[in-house]
């Protein structure tokens, strides 16, 4: 075993002369034989950290950088030394890259790999921006401040009951949720709120509702089991590694998050594919400095020889080459890697909870036979089929329904029926029962205009009343995220002011969203630098909060509005529209 608990060398200090780290990675790239084109070149640009850029025009196609097997970061490059071939059979490969690195380098490797690990991300850098890494006490229900300035925070609440059976009283909740269900908790928590009949309500139906993917949960899952395996394997370091003030503890913390946002997929020579795609990893030197997009401009490929990146489009000099992490939504991407993006084509929210809190047992169990329980979405370019499929459930009969799943039924027609029936040449009941009947207005005749709209604004047509349950589900999503950008914005200066100067509002961020002097202490930071470090990271979690929820605001009230648009009588039920301009920190990746 190499030489265990031996402090990694810290990163490089800010007041490092940054082009001197460029310049040694470049140089450690040449002799570890990686090519990089002379056409692009490795850049620094202010909060945003590393990227890689087009020095000259670049053509579709283009080979920009190749690195060789040799040149890898994989469980080839752990020693049996540290962990036996037997031993590691039942360690994750990210727990043992992690380890290795955080306290299983010798001298040796630690200087050899020293210039491509001072473009890594700090461990402050993690802290800051992923959630895993933050106070639990953020992934429970928060009390609003007292002071709550709607229309200064540019919030206003909607007193739309169209929320699919779960009923809102805005007036009656204090309490909010920093982090979206998404991440952690239900997005039936506010319903929850709501007295006696509406817990009762989702009492009934949480079990059978709870398909949503709660990405932190899984991740934290992940990573104590990393943890404790680790711990079980290095028995004499297992006091330190399992103590969140020891600085081994941190270092293993750091090396995981690396590792976790760092790694591409990568199979060894005549390896099979693991069922599990996490078992097959690799760190890329050079590579790994790529930006994510969901328009990305380049693509990665690997054979025995290696990994080749080339552009997937021309590109003229100066623009920046975008690699795709893969398709991810917001969420993904802030659990993963710590950033989010304003513009993400990838982006939605999943409203399993939601929908089927609204559905009866024997409907959940009708979509459970058909395949279509769970996997619900609303995006950027509008619902998924799923979702809209499910909208449709109780509006036709089961029969016709199956058939409408399977591509053997139009809804259209169940429209036109119904619109037979208004008109009195039709049964209303045909929608459900497949008769037809001739029906005529109360005084016999055929019914006019005006009994046509009541009976259509009351009752509305089959298409109506699909698109009005989709609504109503979408709008369950915003007033979460309403109530939650009403408590986040209830603890900052009237004009969002971040900076901490002392006054109420600064000293109640720093207490919800800060860590611990202790915590601080054991990350190397030195005393003075704690205080600094406190703020701007309580500061950051807090505006990624703000960033997400408006995110998931805009997003379901631009689909909200689209379905409106589609039929005019669906124009009465209510969008919010405030809270959707955000002071953007938004980055695309996480490099340097």
């Amino acid at each position: 075993m190499d030489n265990l608990n031996v402090p990694v060398p810290p990163a490089s200090s800010d007041s490092e002369d940054k082009d001197t780290i460029i310049s040694n990675l470049l140089q450690y790239c040449t002799e570890h034989e990686i090519w990089i084109s002379p056409k692009i070149a490795i850049r620094r640009i202010p909060g945003r950290g590393l990227g890689v850029y087009a020095t000259k025009p670049l053509k579709a196609g283009e080979r920009i950088m190749q690195v060789p097997t040799a040149a890898l970061f994989s469980t080839s490059s752990v020693p049996p030394s540290f962990v036996s071939k037997e031993a590691r059979k039942g360690i994750p490969v990210h727990a043992l890259l992690a380890a290795y690195l955080a306290f299983g380098l010798s001298e040796t490797k630690r200087d050899e790999y020293a210039r491509w690990m001072a473009t890594w991300p700090k461990l402050t850098d993690f802290t800051g921006t992923m959630p895993l890494l933050w106070p639990e006490a953020l992934e429970q229900p928060m009390t609003m401040a007292t002071a709550t300035r709607l229309g200064e925070n540019g919030i206003s609440t909607s007193s739309s009951s169209a929320t699919g059976g779960l009923q809102r009283e805005t007036d009656s909740v204090d309490k909010f949720l920093p982090l979206p269900p998404s991440l952690t908790g239900s997005w039936l928590w506010l319903h929850q709120q709501q007295g006696k009949a509406a817990k009762e309500h989702c009492e009934k139906t949480t079990a059978a509702a709870v398909t949503t993917t709660k990405l932190l949960d899984i991740q934290k899952r992940k990573f104590q089991s990393h943890l404790q395996i680790i711990a079980q394997t290095f028995p004499t370091l297992a006091p330190a590694l399992l103590s969140p003030h020891d600085p081994l503890h941190s270092r293993f913390v750091h090396m995981w998050c690396n590792v976790n946002s760092r790694c591409f997929y990568y199979l060894r020579p005549g390896q099979s594919p693991p069922k599990d795609s996490n078992e097959a990893m690799a760190m890329c030197p050079g590579m790994d400095l790529f930006n994510h997009s969901d328009d990305p401009s380049c693509r990665t490929t690997y054979d025995r020889k290696g990994y080749e990146v080339s552009t997937l489009q021309p590109l003229s000099a100066g623009e920046e080459i975008l690699l795709g992490y893969g398709v991810h939504n917001n969420d993904v991407l802030w659990t993963e890697y710590g950033f989010v993006m304003d513009d993400n084509a990838d982006d939605g929210v999943q409203l399993d909870e939601i929908v089927l809190a609204s559905l009866t047992a024997e409907q959940r169990k009708t979509l459970k036979n058909a395949g279509y329980l769970g996997d619900y979405w609303v995006k950027s370019d509008g619902l998924c089929w799923r979702t809209e499929a499910v909208s449709w459930l109780d509006v036709l009969t089961t029969s016709q329904w199956l058939r409408f799943i399977e591509g053997n039924y139009d809804p259209a027609v169940a429209d036109e029926r119904f619109a037979l029936e208004l008109a009195g040449t039709g049964d209303r009941n045909e929608t459900k029962t497949g008769t037809r009947k001739r029906k005529r207005g109360s005084n016999g005749s055929i019914r006019t205009t005006d009994e046509v709209n009541t009976v259509t604004n009351d009752v509305g047509t089959p298409s109506q009343r699909a698109k009005r349950k989709q609504i109503a589900w979408i709008r369950a999503t915003v007033e979460m995220a309403e109530n939650s950008l009403l408590g986040l914005l209830s603890i900052v200066t009237e004009k969002g002011d971040f900076q901490v100067t002392g006054d109420k509002s600064s000293t109640e961020l720093l207490q919800r969203f800060g860590d611990e002097d202790a915590v601080l202490e054991v990350q190397n930071l030195g005393g003075p630098s704690i205080p600094e470090v406190k703020t701007s990271q309580a500061a950051l979690r807090h505006r990624m909060c703000v960033q997400r929820w408006r995110q998931i605001l805009r997003l379901c009230n631009d689909v909200m509005t689209t379905i409106r648009e589609s039929d005019p009588t669906l124009q009465d039920q209510t969008t919010t529209k405030g809270a959707v301009n955000s002071g953007s920190i938004a980055r695309r990746g996480g490099n340097g």
